[in-house]
């Protein structure tokens, strides 16, 4: 079965919908699909390009991947020049032959229909029936090919019954027309008998500014329109217009396309452009009643609408909670499936995502660039009021599964399914007639709710990745890429469930003692760390195939190894603890540590449960390790010297540092020259100095107060280390600071 593409952007009036049922019919007639690729909404030149809209564009793409014998392209709907360039050139691109429906500006063949005719008739029938004289025609655009035919139409008539007549070039929309009415009402041009517009839009708005300002339509002044739109006919008074040119250019355009790919069109039998006669022209009595009896039905067509509105936001409130809670992709397919049936006349609904649809897990929020890929995935196929199905995988060039079985010819129209601009795939909806088809709230709000749950589904599988990336970064230790405590168990585990029998040695440092080749340098706690790593280093690399590691803290590691026949886990430890002290010693050389370590070590053999087996282990080392002899206080030496620089002018001694932490006062000078880089009595007179230093450039203090201030009892002593160490005297310090400000 041959098929046709339609491209055209929101459809959103009945003019559109009659474009694509002139085309369906003659299109069905000759045993044809119709697929119609559309939007939600149609962006004007104003609006920056949004993600919503790049989102909903994306459709088009699809123009390259779906088998098409030939497109029609509505190119007078497209708002936007930018995108009417885009899709052209993807229809190049795809190499498939074009009937454009909007003109010849993109150099494609194209189509039209002779409108002079029908307007002739309109102006005949308001001279001849309503016997006006003076007429004035509301045109178009002045270049624009369908405007000028219409005015030929017009000047037939006028020109035949010798007519008085004016004409006045508009923009097909509302603003030329009021300002034509108000021109009228306020006398600077002279009323007409009767004004024939070229557009319905300019007639309904011509028609209420004229009955705003006192002048009654059609008693004071006859309007008619062109078009047939819904607006017009809705309108009261009615409008006369001209009803079926979207229609017949459908067809008309259908036609031209087929007869590209070889297919003969098959006869129409359809009344082409026809007259609408409305109140507009006096045609329908405006009685009391009558009038009456319109603003009830425009009253009850507004309630029903309210009605209809209020159901549709309950569903809609319900159906996007719930879709932005779904835990899988099967529960968000049973949602739609329970709640598709809301929308109204569809014949069938396929929902097509990328096979890949949930992207990388590392990157939620990534958007696809590239064009659809060859095949899609069907999630959801389903008939009006019967269960969806599942079909898979599906080539995307049969545009949905059900395309590729036998079915009479469809007119399925296809909307991008996305997030903002981040595309999952496609919706094909499939009705039996163009004007069952309609962008309504329900259906927007359900394509929308249903890819935010599709995003949802990819967050969750973020923060599900995230989730096993932290539980494997747990399972090793950052900084020697052994195991951890948490990773040591989990592998015990994995040997126990595999019967494989395994001896187990924790190692840890028992003692330091003093690297004769290493001069110092440093802090004591860096180094400290140093000879930490220089255990860890010497284990892994005496851990060979056999072996696995662990580092269960900053300085205690566990050696699991296999139990082999008459080898007992005492005797292999013990070896493994012989090479180990060699490999340190061998390491002394260049290494950065001030003090080596002194390993020690318990084994056994590990027995189920692991934890267990582990915990004895690891209170065995405790009990037994022998307890080591190096300063630990190193934080409280820290915040003692940070005590020293807040206040210098208290009376710090050695003895005092001595008495806080607990050790000798030689230690304490050894340990703050290591820790700071500096003697404490070299630290404390820079304290001092800084404090002086302050208080002679912020006060007005004596020398001699300045001195006790910071904690000396002798002034000429401070004035004697304050040259020491700056260079001059606190009065030329002090005096030097006045003149700089």
């Amino acid at each position: 079965m041959k098929r046709i593409g339609v491209v055209i952007p929101a459809i959103t009036d009945n003019l559109q919908s009659e474009l694509l049922d002139g085309i369906f019919k003659c299109a069905a007639a000759a045993d044809c699909d119709v697929i119609v690729f559309t939007t939600a909404t149609n962006g004007l030149d104003f609006h920056i390009q949004s993600e919503i809209m790049e989102g909903e564009e994306q459709i088009y793409s699809l123009l390259e991947r779906v088998r098409l014998d030939g497109v029609l392209f509505a190119s007078q709907y497209f708002i936007k020049e930018t995108v009417r360039s885009m899709i052209s050139e993807r229809i190049r691109a795809a190499g498939i032959p074009c009937v454009d429906l909007g003109g010849t500006a993109l150099g494609y063949e194209t189509v039209s229909i002779p409108q002079d005719e029908a307007i002739r008739t309109v102006t005949d029938h308001v001279i001849a029936r309503h016997h006006c004289r003076k007429l004035l025609f509301l045109a178009g655009y002045q270049e624009n090919a369908d405007s000028q035919q219409r005015l030929s139409g017009f000047l037939r008539a006028v020109k035949a019954h010798s007519c008085e007549y004016e004409i006045e070039y508009g923009d097909f929309w509302k603003g030329s027309a009021i300002r034509l009415g108000n021109a009228i009402l306020q006398h600077e041009r002279p009323m007409p008998d009767a004004i024939i517009c070229a557009s319905d839009m300019m007639a309904v708005h011509l028609c209420d500014t004229l009955q705003k300002g006192g002048l009654a339509v059609p008693e004071d002044i006859i309007v008619t329109g062109y078009d047939g739109h819904l607006s017009a006919l809705s309108h009261f008074p009615s409008i006369t217009t001209v009803s079926g040119g979207m229609r017949e250019l459908g067809r008309r355009g259908a036609e031209k396309l087929l007869a590209q790919i070889g297919i003969s069109p098959v006869p129409h039998t359809d009344d082409g452009l026809h007259i609408l006669y409305g109140g507009s022209c006096g045609c329908v009595e405006r009685m009391k009643g009558y009038e009456e009896a319109a603003l009830l039905v425009q009253e009850f067509i507004r309630d029903e609408a309210e009605a209809n509105e209020m159901f549709e936001m309950r569903i809609n409130s319900d159906f996007i909670t719930r879709a932005s809670s779904v835990e899988s992709l099967t529960e968000l397919v049973a949602l739609i499936d329970q709640t598709a049936h809301n929308l109204k006349n569809f014949r069938s609904m396929h929902w097509c995502l990328y096979p890949d649809w949930d992207g990388e897990p590392e990157h939620p929020d990534l958007i696809r660039k590239s064009a659809y890929p060859k095949q899609m995935l069907c999630i959801l196929s389903k008939s009006a009021w019967q269960d969806g199905v599942q079909y898979g995988l599906f080539p995307t060039a049969d545009c949905v599964p059900m395309l590729a079985q036998p079915h009479p010819p469809t007119l399925l129209y296809l909307l991008s399914l996305h997030a903002s601009a981040q595309v999952f795939g496609y919706c094909g909806f499939a009705y039996e007639n163009a004007a069952d088809f309609t962008i309504s709230i329900l259906l927007f709000n359900l394509m929308s709710a249903a890819a935010n749950g599709l995003r949802m589904l990819r967050h969750k599988r973020y923060a599900e990745y995230l989730q096993r990336k932290i539980e494997e970064a747990s399972l090793y230790d950052k900084m020697t890429d052994m195991l951890s405590k948490k990773g040591l168990l989990q592998y015990l585990e994995k040997q126990e469930q595999a019967g494989t029998q395994n001896g187990m040695m924790i190692v840890t440092i028992a003692k330091l003692y003093a690297n004769t080749q290493e001069s110092g340098g440093g802090h004591l706690s860096d180094r400290v760390i140093q000879s930490e790593l220089l255990l860890a280093n010497a284990i892994r690399l005496l851990s060979g195939r056999r072996l696995q590691t662990a580092r269960l803290d900053k300085q205690t590691f566990a050696i699991v190894f296999p139990l082999a026949e008459r080898t007992a886990p005492a005797q292999f430890a013990e070896e493994m603890m012989m090479q180990l002290e060699v490999m340190i010693r061998k390491m002394q050389e260049g290494t950065a540590a001030a003090f080596l370590p002194e390993p020690y070590y318990v084994c056994g053999e590990v027995t189920a449960p692991a934890a267990q087996c582990l915990s004895a282990l690891w209170d065995a080392l405790n009990v037994h390790q022998p307890k080591e002899n190096r300063f630990t206080g190193v934080g409280q030496f820290r915040r003692l010297r940070r005590e020293i620089h807040r206040a210098p002018e208290l009376n710090w001694t050695l003895g005092e540092l001595s008495r806080r932490l607990n050790i000798s006062k030689s230690y304490v000078q050894k340990l703050y020259k290591e820790h700071f880089g500096i003697s404490f009595k070299d630290d404390l007179i820079d304290a001092r100095i800084e404090m002086a230093k302050r208080l002679l450039q912020e006060t007005d203090l004596r020398i001699s107060e300045v001195a006790a201030s910071c904690g000396y009892q002798n002034a000429t002593h401070f004035m004697r280390q304050f040259r020491d160490k700056t260079g001059v005297s606190p009065s030329a310090f002090r005096q030097h600071d006045a003149n700089t400000d």
